[in-house]
């Protein structure tokens, strides 16, 4: 049978972005769960961010299984997800809160990261010179998940226990994963890298080059911020004397603002030369945005702008970062690459939201806009800081290419 985009590209990232992405519908099944085993609210809470710190270290350790062959990670995928669901359902239904942290935490999380990283490479591949669109679209569907897995688990968490809910969708997730691998296929790379591509990529030569650290800080802070933010949202609102119906049609409306980064910051980049340049309109801007934030009187209407903007940045942040990857990298080595640079998820999954905590729990709203701007201000600075290594590095790299046998210009 022919191979075609739409049937061993796109449909496969589909069904295995439905089910990882339903990882952030973990917040309707606390209350759930809580009432069902007694489990602690706060305990419940470092699932997610379990889970999100393997996803980050999967991602970062299985970038190699990715680039030999995503089959064989759509698989590892399907398994580590779906046990992962079984095993928490299982921990649910004897209220073991260790089993939860291993199913939820551990086991989906290792799933998460390899099915994260499985249909971006595939898919920027498939779609030309469309890479950026592609990588967006990958990474919003992803997000958008969640969004249309909301309400079914609503619906079934009505008429179902939690662990009954948990089986249920381990076993339509898991059908929809060993469906992906099934029809997964990437096509041959015949295009020309737009950077020199060694035969054998040296992972310790990446991680510490400073190209890589600047690049890396600027993700980190970026996710850091949004989650200190994001996670308190609803939070902010309710402290601004909103009610549900208004809190909820504005974290409607920022959840959309994501998904909207994600899809125009990510098709921009197919029309620029310089792949990064979004990346200053993500960084000045919510700088910019946290700044006002922090010198106004706290209000509903600053809350929600301030929001706004960092929940588009946000999703511009790891849309985005694909792109830039294959035009410092190359396509070769792209999702090794780029699993590297997830380690910052995993890291800023579990800074972004004890940040925010120790602020809202100590200080008051301002302050915590205090530090947003701050933290937007260091990213600025890593940013510029990252233009100025990849100069030299790009300068490095042409002297070398020159003059091979200059020793003077390899120092250079």
């Amino acid at each position: 049978m022919t191979k075609n985009k739409y049937v061993n590209g796109i449909l496969p990232m589909v069904l295995i972005n439905f089910a990882i992405g339903s990882v952030y519908c973990w917040t309707l099944f606390r209350e759930a769960i809580v009432e069902h085993t007694g489990f602690g609210d706060g305990t419940l809470a470092w699932a997610f961010s379990i889970a999100i710190f393997f996803l980050g270290m999967s991602a970062a350790f299985g970038g190699r299984i990715v680039e030999k062959n995503p089959i064989t990670s759509a698989w590892l995928t399907a398994v580590f997800f779906t046990s992962g669901w079984v095993i928490t359902g299982w921990g649910i239904q004897i209220a073991n809160m260790a089993v939860v942290l291993l199913g939820f935490g551990v086991v989906q999380g290792l799933g998460l990261g390899l099915g994260y990283l499985t249909p971006i490479k595939t898919m920027m591949i498939w779609l030309g010179n469309k890479k950026g669109f592609a990588a967006g679209l990958s990474i919003a569907a992803f997000g958008l998940a969640g969004v249309i897995a909301n309400p079914i688990i609503e619906v079934l968490l009505n008429s179902m226990t939690p662990y009954q809910v948990f089986y249920l969708l381990a076993a339509i997730y898991g059908v929809g994963l060993v469906i992906a691998a099934l029809l997964l296929y990437r096509p041959p790379y015949d295009e020309p890298d737009p950077v020199a591509v060694e035969e054998k990529l040296n992972v310790r030569q990446v991680v510490f080059a400073p190209k890589f650290i600047f690049l890396w800080l600027v993700f980190f802070l970026n996710i850091t911020g949004g989650l200190a933010l994001i996670s308190r949202e609803k939070q902010i609102y309710i402290f601004r004397g909103l009610e549900f119906e208004g809190y909820l049609t504005l974290v409607m409306i920022t959840a959309v603002a994501n998904l909207a980064g994600r899809m125009i910051m990510s098709s921009l980049q197919d029309k620029l030369r310089l792949k990064h340049t979004p990346y200053y309109a993500m960084a000045f801007g919510t700088l910019a945005m946290a700044v006002f934030a922090a010198m106004v009187p706290p209000s509903v209407g600053t809350a929600f702008a301030l929001v706004f903007v960092v929940q588009f940045m946000f999703g511009c942040g790891f849309a985005c970062i694909p792109n830039i990857l294959h035009q410092n990298w190359g396509m070769k080595y792209l999702s090794t690459v780029h699993g590297l640079i997830l380690s910052a998820w995993a890291i800023a999954g579990l800074a972004g939201n004890q940040i925010s905590r120790f602020v809202m729990d100590n200080y008051d709203l301002r302050t915590l806009f205090t530090v947003l701007a701050v933290l937007y201000a260091v990213e600025s600075i890593a940013l510029l800081l990252w233009v100025r290594a990849r100069r030299r590095d790009i300068h490095a790299h042409t002297v070398c290419a020159c003059h091979p046998h200059d020793t003077e210009a390899v120092v250079v």
